[in-house]
């Protein structure tokens, strides 16, 4: 089997959303390293995963890289040897990043994580600046703050856009999905307020706190969104699949309705991540007919294995190329953002290239779309150049 005609290799990636690395003192064991390459949260799929395509084709890349057999044994050996920073160091040269967005709130897989600013280094030099996690910046306030007025007051400081500027934060984002869903209403304050009691009694009592409550996630979803509109400064949601925490149903981003038909909100930069999947088409859709929605294949690219060049087909089918961008959502470890790199520019010329057989599109179309897709997009949308060098 021959790969596409199109060469993207040497395009640079910006990578709009990722994640901190672990900060690895230690070789991973064959137990530990497959659970970075499934979503489950029951450490009981280990046994699995080797059986996985994602965890099978990584392996089988790897051991090219590294020179070994091509099974786990030897890749991770080769991996123990070479040491995390020789390993990183190579995967990057290979990935070509140039810029990378880091939702530095995701702490689930471990809390010694790499900064947002080691990340720079991390990536092999990229440009690395922030997304603020809105749900995490509220379960802060709720366990600093006594009343609901208080927590309000913060929230809305907290949205400053000078401040958020010299944090090196270009973006919002959203995890909603995960908590009540993507069908957002627009309760009254009193109604969030009438939520904050127990709220506060269980951070209290707990020391901690993941918010749970649809009216008082919602409330402050709104006032996030209405400044980000105000201010035109792009918020990304998390949709579809991911950890079991997710009711698949209500991650469809068509569950968004209300939010793109809301004009308070029709000039936020909206990002559905993940490419929605499996709602993909859903998503492409949403591209289509709303000015203010943009999409991305991270996540969906690498860990839909079998589907890198429908993905990229569907979301090339309705939304226009200018709105399309590149992410790995890569946690943890340096193999999800590299794989995503190499086989999703592959996956991406292929698509192009099928497209260019069948005269949708031209010879000459091929690389303006790959290079807009890849860092044109996301360089645009979160004003970049802001940061190049940096």
């Amino acid at each position: 089997m021959t790969g596409p005609i199109y060469d993207f290799s040497t395009i640079p990636v910006i990578d709009h959303h990722c994640h901190n690395w672990k900060r690895q003192s230690a070789p991973f064991s064959a137990e530990e390293y497959r659970l970075f390459f499934t979503e489950a949260l029951d450490r009981r799929v280990g046994p699995d995963v080797p059986s996985s395509i994602y965890y099978r084709w990584t392996i089988r890349e790897l051991a090219s890289r590294f020179e070994v057999e091509a099974n786990e044994r030897a890749v991770l050996d080769a991996r123990a040897a070479l040491g995390p920073q020789r390993v990183a160091e190579m995967l990057m040269a290979e990935a070509n990043v140039k810029a990378a967005i880091v939702d530095f709130g995701f702490v689930a897989r471990g809390s010694d994580l790499f900064t947002v600013e080691e990340m720079s280094g991390c990536l092999g030099g990229a440009s690395t600046t922030g997304a603020l996690r809105i749900e995490r910046v509220l379960e802060d306030l709720v366990l600093e703050y006594k009343a609901a007025d208080q927590v309000e007051e913060a929230f809305r400081a907290r949205l400053n856009r000078a401040d958020l500027e010299a944090e090196r934060i270009v973006s919002l984002k959203s995890i909603i999905a995960y908590r009540t869903g993507l069908d957002i209403s627009t309760p009254s304050r009193s109604e969030a307020y009438g939520s904050f009691a127990p709220l506060k009694q269980s951070a209290t009592e707990r020391g901690a706190i993941r918010i749970n409550n649809k009216q008082f996630l919602d409330y402050f979803l709104g006032i996030a969104l209405q400044w980000a509109n105000d201010e035109r400064f792009p918020f990304q949601f998390h949709t579809g699949f991911g950890d079991p925490s997710v009711f698949l149903r209500t991650g469809n981003p068509i569950m968004l309705r209300l939010v793109f038909e809301n004009r308070a909100y029709s000039d936020v930069p909206i990002v559905l991540l993940h490419a929605g999947w499996p709602y993909v088409r859903e998503s492409s859709y949403l591209a289509s007919v709303y000015s203010n929605v943009f999409i991305d294949c991270g996540l969906a690219i690498p860990f839909v294995a079998s589907d890198y060049m429908a993905i990229w087909r569907e979301l090339l089918s309705l939304a226009p190329t200018s709105k399309m961008l590149w992410s790995s959502d890569g946690f943890s470890i340096p193999e999800h953002c590299w794989f995503a790199a190499v086989q999703g520019r592959n996956a991406l010329a292929g698509a192009l290239e099928g497209l260019v057989k069948i005269g949708a599109i031209g010879d000459d179309d091929v690389l303006p779309i790959g290079e807009a897709i890849l860092n044109g997009n996301a360089t645009r949308l979160y004003g970049m150049d802001r940061f190049a060098g940096t």
